[in-house]
């Protein structure tokens, strides 16, 4: 699954790994390019008959638009540690990390919220294989931006 890398530094594009933290300009279109690179390594990894594909996608792209204002929200707590970084007070602190806990719960929701909608759609192997996909994506971009975010001093 190399192509999670390529996800990866996608988002470090978006600005959601920038090593400076500031607010970055998306190039026109690279939202869209950077779902179309995901869309590619669930359909390169996840075979599905055609009955299967006709029910899968359009479910596919609802989540795919709950992830994004999930991805949105995640770019918010970075923007603010970049913001805060230099000045980071205790409270700032408690309330970042506060936040990132909110959006990892909010992300877990979602997947459970979505489990029963994609059980109607595919067989459990194939479900199970969707959802093993989706968090090697998620643990490659959280790699990227652990890497790429400095602790708090």
């Amino acid at each position: 699954m190399r192509g999670i890398t390529l996800l990866a530094i996608w988002l470090c594009a978006l600005g959601l790994a920038s090593p400076s933290f500031a607010e970055t300009q998306d190039p026109a279109g690279s939202e869209e390019r950077l779902a179309q690179d995901r869309r590619r390594l669930v359909a390169d990894n996840l075979p599905l008959a055609e009955a299967e594909a006709k029910a899968f996608w359009p479910l596919y792209a609802r989540f795919e638009q709950d992830l994004s204002a999930l991805t949105q929200r995640r770019r918010g707590i970075i923007n603010q540690f970049g913001e805060n970084y230099d000045d980071m007070t205790e409270t700032m602190a408690k309330q970042i990390t506060l936040e990132q806990l909110d959006y990892q719960e909010a992300r877990l929701k979602l997947m459970k919220a979505y489990w029963p909608k994609f059980d109607k759609v595919l067989p459990p192997k194939k479900l199970a294989r969707f959802y093993q996909i989706e968090a090697r994506i998620r643990a490659a971009i959280d790699a990227e931006i652990a890497e790429r975010i400095p602790l708090i001093q």
